[in-house]
């Protein structure tokens, strides 16, 4: 199914997808004002930031791994609040979800691509960072016994 009828313009599937996505949400906005107070100032290992204009890639990145890999995935499409217990348990199962084929991974990376190069603006998106940094922070998270909190912002 495609979701853009040509480049920066969704089709109502897409529209659909988005409106699913944003009508839920497990994190209140309180919360998440506070969780983003206590990120670091500078992007690391424990850290991953990326924004693009017009397009979520919290939603890109569920669309690249389809339903399969999103029901591995912790939290609410991109929101997820974990202990370090959590991280632990969870951590095996998103290795599991993105332990993938180069075939299988290249056809992922086409699908995170053709999201957000249809419906944003930003044609050098680097999509493997989005599918390979989230898991980097729970690794990270996971070896220093942190919890890790991810977090979708739209203005």
């Amino acid at each position: 199914m495609s979701f853009t009828s040509q480049p920066g313009q969704p089709t109502s599937a897409a529209g659909r997808l988005i409106d699913l996505i944003l009508s839920h949400g497990p994190i209140p906005d309180t919360v998440r004002d506070a969780l983003m107070a206590l990120y670091p100032a500078e992007e690391g290992p424990g850290l991953y930031v990326t924004a693009v204009r017009k397009v979520r890639p919290a939603v890109a990145l569920r669309y690249g791994l389809e339903a399969e890999g999103v029901s591995s995935s912790p939290g609410w499409l991109g929101d997820f609040l974990l202990t370090a217990e959590e991280v632990r348990q969870v951590l095996p199962l998103a290795e599991a979800a993105l332990a993938l084929t180069a075939p299988q991974r290249a056809a992922v990376l086409a699908r995170i691509d053709e999201w957000m190069s249809g419906l944003g603006e930003s044609p050098d998106f680097d999509v493997a960072e989005l599918l390979d940094r989230p898991l980097g922070v729970l690794r990270h998270a996971s070896e220093n016994g942190a919890g890790a909190a991810g977090l979708t912002a739209w203005y």
